[in-house]
């Protein structure tokens, strides 16, 4: 079973993403992002803006928005990852690899 604090989430929220991607429901932020006309341009944008918002909450020294801040970066770059083909899972291999 796994705890709340398990990092499987990012695995399951890439998961969420692929599948929302697939059946496209009606009114959905994800699909709302890899179908905008940007492109990767606009989710590279909401990347930067969570990064910022992330570097602007570590500088308040705010620790409940730096939670809050750094998930929505989190969710974004699964996004990104998701468009550019990269699952958690190879991201994980080469953190493993750099830690060996």
């Amino acid at each position: 079973m796994e705890k709340e604090t398990d990092l499987a989430v990012l695995t399951q929220i890439y998961q969420i993403i692929e599948e929302r991607s697939k059946t496209q429901p009606e009114g959905s932020y994800v699909c709302a992002l890899l179908n905008d006309k940007k492109g990767i341009n606009k989710i590279l944008e909401k990347v930067g803006e969570e990064a910022t918002e992330t570097i602007l909450a570590v500088k308040d020294g705010k620790r409940d928005e730096i939670i809050y801040e750094t998930s929505d970066l989190l969710f974004h770059l699964m996004v990104m990852l998701f468009e550019c083909d990269i699952t958690p899972e190879d991201i994980a291999a080469e953190l493993y690899r750099r830690h060996k």
